[in-house]
């Protein structure tokens, strides 16, 4: 009596796998179907990534007017839609969120509703001066909205405000004093539009810190507000 043989065997070649089956007889079976690839899971005590926007709360002191800046006492409500006007009206602490430009660890918004081209300029503690010739300090300072009213058509809309905005986004912004001073940018396009008020918020750790108005004639530079932190 001739005893059966049983034969299984796989070859892979590219894409073909060819199966054959003998069993006192041979058959060949052909797929396009991809062999699975072997998995390995591999487990290390690696410490987790540091979490680029955990909280650390940073503090100021009391921030000091310039002499003939008014001090406003600023109103939000909760819930409410940002207006992209320089104030936090949602009293989440942070200024505009939403517009398009960015918040942080400090926040300092100039807006204004004229055709006016005012200009911000920060001074922070190494005394670095951001303005729109020198957007980016060497602390991280950052101006990332520079608006000039009626002297850009592309982005004016009559009646609606212009901002500017300069943030630190980093957990530990430089320790110091920092001031921030408005201009009214003498230019044709924009002195036309005569005296203009604006309003500056600054924001520090997610808080409210202050709220401050003037009126600006055309090529005046005035001294807005300073705080420490």
């Amino acid at each position: 009596m001739t005893q059966a043989r049983l034969f299984y065997g796989t070859l892979t070649y590219g894409a073909l796998t060819v199966c054959a089956l003998v069993f006192n007889s041979a058959c060949v079976v052909r797929t396009n179907a991809r062999p699975p690839r072997a998995r390995v899971t591999v487990q290390a005590n690696t410490p987790p990534p540091p979490q680029p926007n955990a909280t650390v709360v940073v503090q100021a002191q009391t921030p000091q007017a310039a002499s003939g800046v008014t001090v406003v006492e600023a109103t939000c409500q909760q819930g409410a839609q940002e207006v992209c006007n320089g104030l936090d009206d949602n009293c989440d602490g942070i200024i505009d969120e939403g517009c398009g430009y960015q918040s942080g660890n400090i926040q300092i918004t100039l807006g204004w509703n004229t055709g006016a081209d005012l200009d911000m300029y920060v001074t922070d503690p190494t005394g670095f001066e951001i303005y729109y010739g020198a957007s980016q300090s060497p602390s991280g300072g950052r101006l990332d909205h520079d608006a000039r009213g009626a002297c850009d058509r592309s982005t004016f809309q009559p009646g609606g405000y212009s901002t500017e905005n300069v943030y630190w986004d980093q957990q530990n912004p430089p320790n110091g004093s920092y001031g921030v001073d408005v201009n009214y940018w003498n230019g044709d396009c924009s002195t036309r539009n005569g005296m203009t008020q604006f309003t500056l918020s600054v924001a520090v750790g997610g808080s409210i810190i202050g709220t401050y108005s003037n009126n600006l004639a055309p090529n005046q530079r005035v001294p807005v507000v300073t705080f420490q932190i």
